[in-house]
């Protein structure tokens, strides 16, 4: 019982009141004023007892036993051949015999003292157990690594605590013999040496997917793998090469460390898709996933939060020493050493659970975008946006729709991120738990049942909290919702960044991303203001449970408010503030991940996999198919037996259902009835050409084996040849992002050499020859149509051409989503064009056979190859460049200006001269107990609670003026960078991907918004708490300026060392995720392509994870060179506030107990302040990347001056003087254009496209430009646009040279109808006219002069399915809409474009209105009713110079005729003939009667006249109409023109 009392004296015995020398409640007392040290006695007793050693020994035996027979009876087995790594000789030998030198001394002991010889037992088995390993198998060797070193730890633990731990009580007189000390001595020394002893590296186990296993099979060791137990959980050593590496010289991504094999991102998809079967939903899918790290992080932050209540522990026990030496049983020394332990243990097991968390990011990052990516190539939406519901419930309001690509990119890029984000949530749910009782249990022990109170207060306040969540739960719906909007709106408006640079769209564009941002940022601010709320609940929630405690401490129990008591309750406090500061900081992230997972839920939830039909010849049966659940268009009642190996040709209006029928062939549609059978493997070429950005070659390779003999005979069928000759590269031309560095001909022939290279039997081919000209179709007519490359092959060609039915084996003309007719011509010949006239082209035929000239290289740069990978992060990095160290303040100028940065610092200044002013005040209230006066406990209370709230408040105002400048930098920057990209010439974009800069709109914008304003201002205030703690010590122990200084210069010098070697890792991080974004975005727009060749998407996922292997390699590195620098910061503060603990201690009797529990308290923060000052500092320059990289776009040259000033680099070299014309409002007055002498480049340095050209278009006329593709008939439309250089000559439009005048001046003169038409998400209205200011008239008429089109032939829709213009489904079978096409309806309350018409007449006036709704990229219109739109625009426009570039070459002739029809009426409207046509067009019909055709060839004008003049002439317009396949029926129209034939 003796034993007992003496064990439990810490926990309260009696002791004496300071002022009436009475005994009182078992309050303030511990060991060191206990009358003992019992405990140490009986503890050595029971080490010394035997029954640990024999229990240990036991315990080994059994365990060696079950593991052997274990591994032995299973299949586990290393052979010798393998890659394995054995154990180190070297460090085997050493260890063995420091574990000899250990049994013999335990030995000499057992000798001398022969009841003791049972300490020999332990480490004589580990000296066994060492010698059977030395001479074993490496199978056993594995067995027994782990039994040898547990047996050397606590036979250690032990042996001290039975004759080292009674030598440290004070006055103690008890010696340690030398063979105890040399067996202490030698088994440190071992386990020293086996915590320093590289670890043994096994293969990976086998798995069943042998496609992932072949990835993992080969993965060579990684340094981490092989590190010792001391570098893999202490020190995290593995990375100082790296370090000392990027001290020295710049680090490449070479030298960047292996990713280990059980990261490797295809053995991570293939986990994480067999969880998603057996749990559907994606929280548990997550934690089961990952749920070993799971349960690794709530060990790890579960120790680390109980560790944390050592370090006050010792604190209180110096104090006491402090305050009453001569009754110390311990010598502090213990305490000094539990202090640091205290310390490093906290450290040591936050780090591993900090690196084991980050090693979940790196997991869950990986294998959610496979999972993602594998789910969007391998199924299709059911229902289109469903992802806004989540954040529109019960919302009266219409949102705008977010496009697939956008919500996919954002479900990436936001929401991925958000859900592991979320991994802090064990902290809340075991860490702070634990910390709590923890920290109640040391307050009770030391202030009683007050702690209790403060508990109590505490568990009631938390509701306050949880409130604030929700709240904030709601608002970060919205900012979900809002950020869709913003990503989607970016992403499809950079994708057409032509079409906006042609309308000079620029401003209103960037009016509508900066409304969506507005709305986007109005949420940001209202979860500002709930974080603020919730970080003041944090501060204050704490501050009240003190003044609780220590108002009932010291007003009710009636106790004296000492030093050990005062600053040991603080201490503790402060570590529950900290504790509820997580919760606070967690809620953020937590609702977060909530909304994300029900978007994720909802998303996989919303897709169904892909139609899968039986494998067999290509053949529908009474089918019907729908595009999606909302889609009112069918395809209905489709019956057709194709022609197999043979040509079946579909023809049809634009709008009748010809690409959903092959779209329906590939298993993009649903399937509601009927049957379908076709091959497994289909070519694709769709009427929009989708390229990778990777050179032509792999574009045509698409994944396939290179075969030269086949390959040139592809480039010789598709007339590429000659293109290969005049790029510069030849077929390895990078063609840039979806092909911009081709012309719209090279695009599409390049599409279908790809088809025709594969070696699928069925090729879908989707009108290829509307891109080419008449003698280039007419030549891959011949040489793949009508020759044996397609021997045996079925195509399906959708087509415009009239003469190819005839020589088609099958012929389907489709009429509104039905079969109208179907013509049989089985076993026809196809004929070349030219052999129809009986004439032979021989330069068509030294064109085609061009052989390529480029020699080939094998591998060349395939996507996901290690070079092709390397270049593209390169490439990225160079695009990033670096910050400098004190970048933030240039980013804090953006706050507001000068005035605005020095309010933010000095609110901040004050707010931590308050805080320390808190400190200071209670060590001035200890004090006055110390003088043996009356206290005024009023006066005291009441000042430290001022101080608490002041400083509660000044930190909450603080952070208030940091958030609310920062939100107006993200404001400015946003902008800024919206403006930079889309005001940057055309030219910028050819060599930077779309998925680039949307990265920095996604990632850099997000940091923008929350994580570098809070990295600025944490690295701030703790720079400025390190400043004040420092000052705070030294002026109370000066001497202390030594040891602090010298620490914190180590520190630093880390910190420094680290930071080079971590800006790096952070740039290749940030650049090698673009590549991903880049194949994400680019994929998605060809999913169609990908999906229809077998084990292409096999081939995508591949190659996607390639691109997350270099990520997670970088990423990984990011996360442990934190770890790294962390553990050795934290030793450096460890030390920092021992020295000041041992200075007290030598000081002991001269300083105020009240002044070294003050001067103890800022030591023992600085612990922390280092560690947080260099970690913010990192993550400060890390964000700053995302600042600078959004700078850098921010800085980007527009195409003119804002101050009057053009380009120089723009600038042609016959101009001297660069400043803008201004031209009068009226101008131009006609479309008069003229050519004087011009030579045109892409590019200031590159060759000419354009060469001497002199033309002169008169107002009124109609132009024709024909040419072969790649003549330069696209070059001289661009360049009245000035999308070009103009090395010399003028261009005179309406007589002014539109190089000396504004681009945007230029453009908004001008109409332009591109080849590829592009439409907006909105409506019809915003399409017409995004900025809002041409009149309602304007624009209903405009609309109504296309209602006479054949492809705008709606039906008119019942009222009822008139509801504020919203896309309707209407089941009445009877109103049948064109393809893609709804029921459209116009609102009740706008305009109707005509007055209305007979009830049930087919008419548009009743069903198509400007507030009809229109999807992304006009999904919902086909092809031809997209470029009717294109024209509705040039009408609204009234320009009085109007281009079309093959506008109308992939309509059917009743829509063409129809547009021709509607600008003849334009052109000829009023009384002058001033606006001019000019026409570039492959389709010789549409141009047959313009006024004059200019023919270029090469980059010249070859000839120059009217068709029927040329015609005369028998030059290249004559071969060109012989070669057009219509040739009879041009001649028809030219007679009828009166000209001789």
């Amino acid at each position: 019982m003796d034993w007992a009392f003496r064990y439990w004296a810490p926990l309260g015995i009696p002791g004496r009141d300071i002022y009436h020398d009475q005994f009182h409640a078992p309050i303030d007392l511990s060991i060191q004023r206990s009358p003992d040290a019992g405990w140490i006695l009986e503890a050595s007793r029971i080490a010394k007892s035997g029954v640990i050693q024999v229990c240990l020994v036991a315990f080994v035996l059994v365990w060696t036993a079950i593991e052997t027979t274990c591994r032995y009876s299973s299949y586990f087995n290393i052979p010798e051949t393998t890659k394995a790594v054995r154990f180190s000789l070297p460090y085997e030998l050493l260890s063995q015999l420091l574990r000899g030198a250990a049994f013999t001394f335990t030995l000499i002991s057992g000798y001398h003292y022969y009841q003791y010889w049972y300490d020999a037992l332990p480490v004589g088995l580990a000296f066994f157990l060492g010698l059977v390993r030395l001479l074993a198998t490496p199978k056993w060797q594995r067995v027994s690594l782990h039994q040898i070193n547990f047996l050397l730890f606590i036979s250690l633990v032990t042996l001290a605590t039975a004759y080292l731990l009674p030598s440290l009580r004070m006055r103690s007189d008890e010696e340690v013999e030398k063979a105890e000390i040399g067996a202490i001595g030698s088994l440190a020394f071992a386990s020293l040496i086996a915590l320093m002893t590289p670890r043994e590296w096994g293969p990976p186990p086998a798995t069943e997917n042998m496609a992932v296993y072949k990835h993992i099979s080969e993965a060579q060791p990684t340094p981490e793998e092989t590190s010792s137990w001391f570098v893999r959980y202490f020190s995290f050593g593995w990375l100082t090469p790296l370090i000392w590496k990027g001290w020295r010289t710049q680090v490449d991504m070479d030298d960047i460390p292996g990713l280990p094999w059980y990261d490797e991102p295809s053995l991570l998809l293939d986990r994480i898709l067999k969880v998603r079967e057996r749990y559907k939903t994606t929280m548990w899918t997550v934690l089961s996933f990952q749920r070993s790290e799971i349960v690794a992080m709530s060990l790890w932050v579960g120790s680390s939060f109980a560790i944390e209540l050592v370090a006050p522990f010792a604190m209180y026990q110096i104090l006491n020493y402090i305050s009453s030496p001569h009754d110390a049983v311990l010598h502090p020394i213990i305490w000094l050493a539990l202090l640091f332990m205290g310390l490093m243990g906290k450290s040591i097991t936050m780090q591993q659970y900090v690196f084991t968390s980050t090693r979940l990011v790196v997991r869950l990052k990986s294998a959610m975008t496979q999972e993602l990516y594998h789910r969007a190539l391998s199924s299709m939406e059911l229902e289109d946006d469903v992802i806004n519901d989540i954040a529109t419930r019960g919302a009266k309001e219409q949102r705008t729709q977010t496009t697939s690509a956008g919500r996919l990119a954002n479900l990436m890029a936001s929401d991925v991120d958000a859900v592991f984000k979320a991994r802090d949530a064990i902290i809340g749910l075991v860490g702070v738990p634990v910390g709590i009782v923890v920290s109640i249990i040391g307050l009770y022990k030391m202030v009683g049942w007050t702690s209790l109170v403060g508990l109590a207060f505490l568990v009631l306040s938390m509701s306050f909290p949880v409130w604030i969540s929700r709240m904030m739960g709601k608002t970060q719906r919205k900012v979900k919702l809002a950020q869709d909007l913003r990503i989607s709106l970016i992403s499809e408006y950079l994708e057409a960044i032509k079409a906006i640079k042609y309308f000079s769209w620029e401003d209103a564009i960037i009016k509508r991303i900066q409304e969506a941002r507005e709305k986007e940022q109005k949420e940001l601010w209202h979860i500002c203001l709930w974080y603020a709320l919730l970080g003041q609940c944090g501060e204050l929630i704490p501050v009240v449970t003190l003044l609780l405690i220590f108002s009932l401490y010291i007003g009710v129990i009636k106790q004296p408010l000492t030093a050990p008591i005062a600053f040991t309750t603080l201490s503790v406090v402060m570590t529950l503030r900290r504790n509820i500061g997580y919760v606070s900081q967690m809620s953020r992230n937590l609702t977060d991940a909530h909304v994300s997972i029900e978007r994720l839920d909802k998303f996989y939830a919303n897709t169904t996999p892909l139609t899968q039909f039986s494998e067999g010849p290509l053949h529908i049966e009474n089918a019907t198919f729908r595009r999606s659940k909302r889609a009112p268009f069918l395809l209905k009642d489709i019956s057709i037996n194709f022609v197999e190996g043979g040509l079946n040709i579909i023809k049809g209006q634009s709008g009748s259902g010809k690409t959903s029928l092959l779209l329906s062939i590939l298993g993009e549609t649903t399937l509601e009835k009927g049957m379908v059978t076709r091959p497994s493997d289909v070519a694709f070429a769709s009427q929009t050409p989708w390229l990778q950005s990777e050179t032509i070659r792999d574009n045509i390779l698409f994944h396939a084996p290179f075969e030269q003999v086949k390959y040139d005979r592809v480039i010789e069928a598709c007339c590429l040849g000659l293109d290969f000759e005049e790029l510069p590269k030849g077929d390895l031309t990078e063609v840039g992002e979806n092909g911009t560095a081709l012309s719209g001909g090279q695009k599409s022939r390049v599409a279908v050499a790809r088809a025709l290279y594969s070696k699928a039997p069925l090729l879908l081919l989707d009108d290829i020859f509307s891109a080419l000209d008449a003698k280039t179709a007419a030549s891959l007519w011949k040489h793949s149509f009508c020759s044996d490359m397609l021997k045996g092959r079925t195509i399906v060609l959708v087509t415009q051409m009239p003469w190819l039915a005839s020589q088609a084996d099958l012929a389907i003309t489709m009429e509104a989503g039905t079969v109208k007719n179907i013509e049989r011509n089985v076993g026809v010949v196809r004929t070349p064009v030219e052999l129809e006239y009986g004439t032979t082209n021989n330069e068509d035929s030294q064109e085609s056979t061009t052989t390529l000239k480029i020699p080939l290289v094998p591998g060349g740069n395939r996507a996901g190859s290690p070079k092709k990978m390397k270049d593209e992060i390169s490439n990225e990095m160079s695009a990033s460049g670096t910050s400098g160290r004190f970048t933030f303040l240039r980013y804090m100028l953006h706050f507001g200006g000068p005035g605005y940065v020095i309010l933010a610092l000095a609110s901040n200044v004050i707010a931590n001269a308050v805080l320390l002013g808190t400190t200071w005040w209670l060590s001035v209230w200890v004090n006055a107990y110390n003088k043996k006066e009356a206290v005024n406990v009023a006066f005291y209370i009441t000042i430290y609670a001022a101080f608490n709230f002041g400083q509660a408040l000044l930190s909450g105002i603080s952070s208030l003026i940091f958030n609310r400048g920062a939100w107006l930098a993200a404001r400015k920057l946003h902008r800024g960078l919206t403006e930079g990209v889309l005001n940057v010439s055309l030219g910028w974009w050819k060599n930077v991907p779309v998925g680039r800069v949307v990265n920095r709109f996604s990632r850099d914008v997000g940091s923008l918004d929350s994580q570098l304003s809070s990295a600025v201002q944490y690295f701030i205030d703790a720079g400025m708490a390190i400043l004040f703690r420092l000052g705070a010590v030294s002026s109370i122990m000066p001497i202390f300026m030594l040891p602090a200084l010298c620490t914190v210069g180590i520190g630093i010098i880390c910190g420094e060392m680290y930071i080079r070697t971590a800006v790096v890792l952070k740039r290749l991080v940030s650049s090698s995720q673009s590549p991903v974004f880049s194949q994400f975005s680019g994929s998605m727009s060809g999913l169609a392509v990908i999906r229809a060749r077998r084990n292409m998407p096999e081939m995508f996922r591949y190659q996607l994870a390639d691109r997350l292997r270099s990520f997670s390699r970088f990423q990984e590195t990011s996360f442990n060179l934190n770890r790294w620098v962390g553990v050795r910061i934290d030793f450096v503060a460890a030390l920092v506030t021992v020295s000041a603990g041992a200075i007290a201690v030598w000081k002991v009797g001269v300083v105020e107990a009240g002044l070294v529990g003050f001067s103890l308290s800022n030591a023992t923060g600085l612990n922390s302040q280092i560690l947080y000052f260099v970690r913010f500092m990192n993550d400060m320059e890390v964000e700053l990347q995302s600042f600078h990289r959004v700078e850098e776009y921010v800085k980007l040259p527009a195409e003119d001056e804002k101050h009057g000033l053009r380009q120089p680099d723009t600038d042609s070299q016959g101009h001297e003087d660069s400043s803008l014309l201004e031209v009068p409002e009226d101008w131009p007055r006609t479309g008069a254009i003229e050519f004087r002498n011009v030579t045109v480049r892409y590019d200031p340095d590159g060759p000419d496209i354009l060469k001497d050209i002199s033309l002169k278009f008169k107002a009124g006329q109609r132009i024709a430009v024909v040419g072969r593709t790649g003549s330069g008939k696209s070059t001289l439309v661009l360049s009245l646009l000035c999308f070009t250089h103009i090395v010399s000559g003028q261009i005179l439009y309406d007589g002014v040279d539109i190089t000396r005048i504004s681009r945007k001046r230029l453009r908004q003169a001008l109409t332009i109808i591109p080849q590829e038409a592009t439409l907006f998400n909105g409506t019809i209205r915003t399409n017409l006219d995004p900025s809002g200011t041409v009149p309602v008239q304007i624009l209903e008429k405009a609309l109504r002069s296309c209602t006479g089109i054949a492809s705008f032939d709606f039906r008119e829709s019942s009222s009822d399915n008139s509801i504020n213009g919203a896309e309707t489904v209407d089941s009445n079978d009877s109103m049948v809409p064109t393809e893609r096409t709804p029921l459209l309806s116009s609102s009740p309350s706008s305009s109707s474009p005509t007055n209305g018409s007979g009830s049930g007449s087919i008419s548009t006036r009743g069903a198509l209105s400007l507030d009809t709704r229109v999807l992304a990229k006009g999904e919902n219109f086909s092809h031809g009713q997209r470029q009717v739109l294109s024209l509705c625009r040039a009408l609204v426009r009234k320009s009085k110079l109007m281009l079309l570039d093959e506008a109308t070459a992939s309509m059917d002739y009743e829509t063409d005729r129809g547009i021709q029809v509607a600008l003849r009426q334009e052109l000829d409207a009023g009384e002058e003939k001033t606006r001019t046509l000019v026409t570039i067009a492959h389709r010789l019909r549409t141009i047959i009667d313009y006024d004059m055709v200019v023919v270029m060839g090469g980059g010249r004008v070859m000839e120059v006249g009217s068709p029927g003049e040329l015609y005369k002439d028998k030059g290249v317009f004559w071969e060109m109409v012989r070669f057009s396949g219509e040739g009879e029926d041009l001649e028809g129209v030219l007679k009828e023109m009166a000209v001789e034939v």
